[in-house]
């Protein structure tokens, strides 16, 4: 019975020693085949973001307020236009083409980030890479929570897809990031013109430590959506099994 119990322990321990923040991405056949997992009532909807020091502005074909920051909220996906989102090209190298903050009205605990993206043209504008760093203290200071990659450097969409949902969060607690005020959110661009995706890096990319073997891009996503979705508490129940866990992984370590 003791290893059992020691063997619980254990498990427990590692579950949350590799804890960690992850992401997974979905494409759709179009640009509109992921609007319905589009958060309504997210802590930022409708909200208008405020564009920090060395955002590059829009694509010169995105001309309308409606394609431009009220887009990134409005919970819409691409609009009539075709032209939602549509950030500038030519970024230069390791720099971000859209840097955008929000201030949520309190503070909150996050569960999850959702980034949109696609084209009707199903070409490498579908692809997102962003860094998100998160305040707790107005603004005053701000943490990396993490940089994300929609695919692998080298993917080619050639026609196969037309929309591309990332999603992050946590794969060990309902808990992203606690106590949230703001948020900061660095856009890049993904394409070489031909459809094929790659980093926003020449050489070694800082945040990952690798080198793709590509140029980095001249080309920008269209910027359908973000969603910050507030965090679920965990059921009473499972919070209780927890307890009960840690407490049993005590009596264990006073009787060995």
């Amino acid at each position: 019975m003791k290893r059992f119990w020691i063997a619980s322990c254990l498990l427990t321990a590692a579950a949350t020693a590799n804890a960690a923040v992850t992401s997974s991405t979905q494409h759709g056949p179009e640009s509109d085949s992921l609007d319905a997992q589009i958060e309504s009532g997210d802590l930022i909807a409708s909200l208008i973001g405020t564009e920090l020091t060395g955002d590059l502005g829009w694509h010169p074909a995105n001309t309308a307020p409606a394609d431009q920051l009220a887009a990134l909220t409005d919970g819409a996906g691409i609009l009539g236009s075709g032209l939602t989102g549509l950030l500038n090209d030519f970024p230069p190298a390791g720099e971000p083409t859209k840097r955008v903050q929000y201030d949520l009205a309190a503070a909150a605990d996050v569960g999850a980030i959702k980034v949109l993206t696609g084209n009707n043209g199903k070409d490498g504008r579908v692809f997102s890479t962003f860094t998100v760093y998160t305040s707790t203290d107005n603004g005053g200071s701000f943490d990396l929570l993490g940089y994300f990659e929609s695919d692998l450097p080298g993917t080619v969409n050639a026609g196969d897809f037309g929309s591309t949902l990332v999603t992050v969060n946590d794969d060990a607690s309902p808990v992203l990031a606690a106590g949230v005020t703001n948020l900061q959110f660095n856009f890049y661009g993904v394409d070489n013109t031909g459809g094929q995706y790659r980093d926003p890096f020449d050489g070694v990319n800082p945040f990952n430590g690798i080198d793709d073997g590509l140029s980095a891009p001249n080309t920008s996503p269209l910027l359908f959506e973000i969603d910050v979705v507030q965090a679920v508490p965990e059921p009473a129940s499972v919070l209780l099994l927890a307890g009960l866990a840690a407490g049993a992984c005590g009596l264990v370590r006073r009787r060995a």
